[in-house]
């Protein structure tokens, strides 16, 4: 039963009830009507949950920047500093689409600057980030991940207050991925170092290669995901435009320098994105070396299980050649053993030339045979050293 005395404000003005306030049932996809249960935070770090479609957030968005879009409209243009213009888009209905997997044609991280908004979007955090207030969009059972996002929100504002809201909120974002991206690695990583080295002792079971394949495309979505988070920030590292555009506080504050791109300056961003960039980078090493080392043990695998197989190909072929040879001797006994009277069986000491000629002719045919194989390079030794 929900306690009705623990409440969650709604856009709507509602209450929505739980039995805590930090822990919500369905985080994610919510009601219906294409609602999604979002947690907002404020200047101060304060958290709230807050139901809301795409279209509440659109129309938000283009509120924030009315103000600095129609005052950027009023104002004279000077064609000799058209070079130095900074034409910042106006958010779309399409932008957020990008923010909801059901509309999203790629998972790749990827980091959007519009009009006093930034849209952030890296599994599992979805986040949009306005100059005094960030919305972020959650999955399903994300309970960890939201005692996370608060705990990140609390230290970069506690940390930041010399630094606007959109920058500090940006990087307690970031911070939550790659924190996100760190626990799974530490999950996955022993789990396949333990895996491997069974794998190269020789004692892992036949019944737990089906766990082994299912680490590995653990371990190969791990890397996929660091590795799109990783090029999303070298991007925006490249890109000075939109970090200029970062600036949204700066440039809702004076709209003229949104139309002035020497205005703006990137150092605090580019230092704020190099760091999670080393952090990320750094989680990619572990995972990759960790992959090696498991391609590498599988190749170990497969060279031990070739020598075991190619050694019983040449004992069934050793055992293949003498039953070869046994089997004309076998010839040569069954045609003198017929019930037909050709004289031979006369003829003194036939008898003992016969069995020496079928007991040598086998152990001769079979010594030739292997001679002829190890002259093509064949060994035919059931040597194992």
């Amino acid at each position: 039963m929900r306690n009705p005395s623990l409440q969650v404000p709604l856009v709507s003005g509602e209450y929505l009830t739980s039995q805590h306030s930090d822990v919500l049932c369905d985080v994610g996809a919510f009601a219906t009507g294409g609602r999604r249960l979002a947690l907002r935070f404020d200047s101060s770090g304060a958290a709230t949950y807050q139901e809301v479609t795409r279209t509440d957030v659109l129309k938000l968005v283009q509120s924030v920047a009315l103000p600095v879009t129609a005052q950027a409209t009023a104002s004279p243009r000077s064609p000799t500093s058209r070079h130095n213009r900074l034409e910042i888009p106006n958010i779309q209905m399409r932008d957020l689409r990008k923010l909801d997997n059901v509309f999203a044609t790629t998972n790749d991280p990827s980091l959007t600057v519009r009009q006093q908004a930034i849209l952030v979007n890296a599994d599992p955090v979805r986040a949009v980030i306005l100059r005094d207030a960030c919305l972020v969009f959650l999955p399903d059972g994300a309970d960890s991940l939201v005692s996370a996002l608060k705990a990140c929100f609390q230290d970069q504002l506690v940390s930041s207050q010399s630094t606007a809201f959109e920058f500090a909120a940006l990087e307690a974002v970031i911070q939550t991925v790659c924190k996100v991206l760190m626990s799974d690695c530490e999950k996955v990583l022993p789990r396949a170092k333990v895996a491997v080295d069974r794998m190269a002792r020789g004692d892992l079971p036949m019944g737990d290669m089906e766990a082994l394949r299912a680490l590995k495309n653990g371990m190969h979505e791990l890397e996929t995901r660091v590795t799109g988070m990783r090029r999303m920030l070298m991007n925006i590292l490249e890109n000075e435009d939109d970090m200029r555009m970062m600036h949204l506080t700066k440039i809702y504050e004076d709209p003229a320098l949104g139309r002035d791109l020497l205005g703006l300056d990137t150092d605090n961003i580019e230092s704020l994105l190099e760091v999670y960039l080393h952090d990320i980078y750094a989680t990619q090493t572990r995972v990759s070396l960790m992959q090696t080392n498991v391609q590498n043990t599988e190749g170990l695998v497969m060279l031990r299980l070739d020598t075991k197989r190619n050694y019983l190909l040449t004992v069934d072929l050793t055992l293949t050649m003498w039953t070869t040879m046994i089997t004309v001797s076998t010839f040569v006994v069954g045609a003198f053993g017929m019930n037909l009277d050709s004289q031979v069986q006369l003829t003194e000491y036939m008898f003992w030339i016969v069995l020496g000629i079928c007991t040598v002719f086998p152990a001769i045919g079979v010594k030739l045979v292997v001679a002829h194989l190890e002259r093509r390079g064949i060994n035919m030794s059931w040597d194992t050293k």
